[in-house]
Parts: structure tokens; sequence; C-alpha cells
């Protein structure tokens, strides 16, 4: 885990009559028996995942647009080893959450950073881009600024895409996105962003996993979180503003115009990246109305041209009619992150015709709770898109059996199963609790949570169970 070599690779990219450099550094190497420890600590069940190959993990070093500028940032790569596929990998873009601290990025294989071994180990080449002003990068971060965490995971991919040749890994042409909380967020516009802009025309999107993010922010998570005299993480606030600040330069000339004092003078200080959430929030009254200035919030919500709503509808992320699956996973207990914001989402979506996205509910959680579920069942819904080359199957070399939908509630489907065909379904302790045949699974009567389910020949699949 302490291994850390410089492999001094540098490429030069002609974009527009611009060279953007990127260079990459090996961090670690991941072994198979490591990553089964890991997803032991995760409380991934051992019968549901299986560490398949060793995983590089690297820091990336590339340049992106910002604020009419080129600066450099920082991101993670990891990459599964001993990977034979002819056909190649598919890139899993991973969007993080929300960290305060420079060195909690991805980049520095953080507690988040750490699932890129997991995910990796699948026969996914996985990205994670720390974002501006995080990781190597010391500007302020724009905390949930769409168009820097889109060109923040765009630029990543193309990075990964040069790398390729040097760092022995070709790609199968497949883009997926998942992310958490920002992450989720994120995820979201790079997805709209890959279907929406030319983006799309280098990293077509094959498939999208924002979860508990918030999607909208004018309204739906700014005024929820003033509906309660308290918010579970005061910090988000200060962030939100701070960091939208140094984009737009017009919330605020002054700090004290948004919060009252002593913590007016203290925030600043407070966000030069070396503070984690932990030491943020405690500086933080527990009470909205000793916090903010007062009459801040009705001002800014009778305003529709206060500068705040309008950067906030500008980071609204979910007007865009999708063109491959996305699923947008939430819980209903979530305290940070109100679930109201992926049933918005899902709602526009739907109004202008798109067939291609879908919400769901994975149970009464809070927003920690929610996390290892939806990030976990977004891993597995990517692996089963997941295209394999069309070469004679063996009985070692068995497609997946792919379940929809998945998290499911009392039916599920089985994707090219003929009718006669039998399967059974498992808990994950390995008990045989139904069987059948055919491409339809009644799994009524069984309880939430996660089962197996096989076909014959097709290796198994995990499904969630949800009420």
């Amino acid at each position: 885990m302490s291994l850390r070599a410089s492999l001094s690779l540098s490429l030069f990219l002609g974009l527009a009559g611009t060279c953007l450099c990127q260079s990459v550094e090996l961090l670690t190497t991941y072994t198979q028996s490591q990553l089964e420890a890991t997803a032991s600590l995760f409380g991934i069940p051992s019968n549901s995942f299986s560490a398949d190959h060793d995983v590089n993990a690297y820091r990336v070093l590339y340049d992106m647009p910002y604020l009419g500028d080129t600066i450099q940032v920082s991101g993670a790569l990891f990459v599964p080893q001993g990977f034979d596929d002819p056909c190649g990998l598919p890139i899993h873009v991973y969007m993080h959450g929300t960290v305060f601290k420079r060195t909690d990025a991805p980049s520095f294989l953080s507690l988040e950073g750490s699932l890129g071994g997991l995910m990796a180990t699948l026969g996914q080449l996985v990205l994670m881009p720390d974002y501006v002003g995080l990781g190597t990068s010391e500007l302020m971060h724009p905390y949930v600024h769409a168009d820097s965490e889109s060109d923040a995971g765009f630029h990543l991919m193309r990075a990964a895409n040069a790398l390729s040749e040097e760092l022995g890994y070709t790609l199968n042409g497949q883009n997926f996105i998942s992310g958490y909380s920002q992450g989720g967020h994120a995820a979201m516009v790079l997805a709209r962003d890959l279907t929406t802009t030319a983006y799309g025309d280098e990293f077509p999107l094959s498939g999208a996993v924002p979860c508990s993010g918030p999607y909208d922010i004018s309204g739906t998570q700014f005024p929820q979180t003033f509906e309660f005299e308290t918010y579970s993480n005061p910090a988000y606030l200060a962030y939100n503003v701070i960091g939208w600040n140094s984009v737009y330069g017009t919330l605020y000339g002054d700090l004290s115009e948004v919060f009252q004092e002593p913590y007016a003078s203290n925030m600043l200080d407070l966000f030069d990246g070396t503070n984690d959430a932990a030491t943020i929030n405690n500086a933080c009254p527990s009470a909205l109305e000793e916090f903010l200035q007062p009459g801040l919030v009705e001002e800014i919500q009778n305003n529709p041209m206060h500068p705040f709503q309008i950067a906030a509808l500008d980071n609204d992320v979910y007007q865009w009619i999708p063109e491959a699956p996305v699923v947008m996973y939430y819980c209903t207990q979530d305290e940070q992150v109100f679930y109201e914001n992926a049933l918005v989402a899902d709602a526009w979506m739907t109004e202008n015709g798109s067939t291609m996205h879908s919400s769901t509910n994975l149970g009464e959680y809070d927003h920690g709770q929610c996390a290892g579920l939806a990030i976990f069942n977004g891993t597995l819904w990517i692996q089963d898109l997941v295209e394999e080359c069309l070469t004679a199957v063996t009985d070692a070399e068995m497609a997946s059996l792919v379940a929809y939908p998945n998290p499911a509630t009392d039916v599920v489907n089985l994707r090219g199963i003929h009718a006669q065909t039998p399967w059974t379904v498992r808990s994950m302790s390995g008990q045989v609790v139904r069987r059948g045949q055919g491409s339809s699974v009644d799994l009524q009567g069984l309880s939430e949570g996660l089962w197996m389910i096989q076909a014959e020949g097709h290796k198994p699949t995990v499904l969630s169970l949800v009420r």
C-alpha cells in the first residue's frame, strides 16, 4: 500500500491550438487479497463480490479550462491488471462527494478514493476527478459548480484516453458515470454534457447513476434547507456561498453581508483547504438564525434576480433528456440532500418525453447509511451494462446475468433468458429460496435486502430488493 513510483510520463495533445499536458504517477498497487479485505470493511458480502484483478492506482495531473484560463488539476486513475478482453475496458467516471480538505480527494487515496480499486477490479477503468480546488489544485473549490465538475470529469477522460498506450490498456468505447452526494450532482451534469454537448462526440454516454445529489438547488435543496431551524451540516452553506462567489463574484462584497459575526470573520480562514468537515461544522452555530444575516433567506426567495438565485439556477442540472439509461438512487431519510431532488428530476424528464431514466427509492436511510447501498448498487448496475466480446463462451466465461429493474420491488426480468431456462433465487448465505424458469422472477414474499439470482448458463447477479 506504500509503493510510490513516478512514471515521469508527459503527453502533449494539440487541441484547438492549445497544448494540454498530463503526467501520471503510480501511487500503489492493490492486490486481489487487499481488495477482498477492503470489500469486507465496506460490508460488501463476499459471495456478491469477487476481486478479479490486481489494480494499479495512479494520480493524474491534467489541464482543464476554468474561468477563461487553463489550469492544472488532479484526479485518480485505477487500472485493472491482467485484463485480457480484446474489446478493452469500459470507462467508469466516479464523481466523489463533499470534501473540504484537499488531501481528502480521491488522488490521495482517501476513504472514498479507495472505492476505485473495488470498482476497477471488476474490469472497469475507473476515473475519479478531484475537482477544481481539491487534490493538488490550490484554488478555492467552487462547491457544486456544475460547469467545473463536468469539465474536470471530461478532461480526465481525455487524459485517460491519451495515457492508454503507455499504461497498457485499451478502451471499448463504453462510458459510464456514477457519483454520490455532491458527486451525484457532478455525475448528473457530466451525463448531461455527454448527451447535449460536443463532449459526447468523443465520449458518448452509455449509462449514468447519479445518487442522492442536489439536482434542483434553486427549487428544492435551497428552500427545504431553511424549512427547519437547524441543518445537519452548516459548513455546506458556507462552502456553497464562498465557492460560488469565487466563480461569479456577485454573491457578496464582504462575507458579513451573508453571515453574522463572529462567524463571518472566521469562515474564509477555515476554507483554506486544510480543515475537514468536522472542524468547520464545529465552528458554525447549530441554529441557522444565528448563522445567516436576518432576512437574507426571504430576500433571496422573494427576488428571482438575486445573485444567489441566479447562481442556483445556473447550477440546476436535471433539465435534459437522457439518450442512454440513467437511474437516480435516493433514500427517504436523507437529512443532507433532500430526496425530493430526485423526484423533481424524474418528473421533469418524464413530462418532457424521456423514456431512458428512472428514480429508485433504496429505503428509509439517512445520508451516510444510503451511501454504501447506492454506490454498490450503482457499480453493479454499470457492470451489468458492460458489453463483453462476442466470443465462444466456455463454462468459465459465462455471460453475467442481467436482471432489471435493479433494485426491484416485486418482479424482476432477466435479459436474454428463454421461456424454458431454469433459475434460482438464493439468500446471500447461499440458501435457495425460490426456483422457476423463464425470463420473469416473482419476488413477492421475500424480505428487503440483497438476493442472488442465477439462471442456467449465466454467472449469478446480485439483486437489491426494496419495499
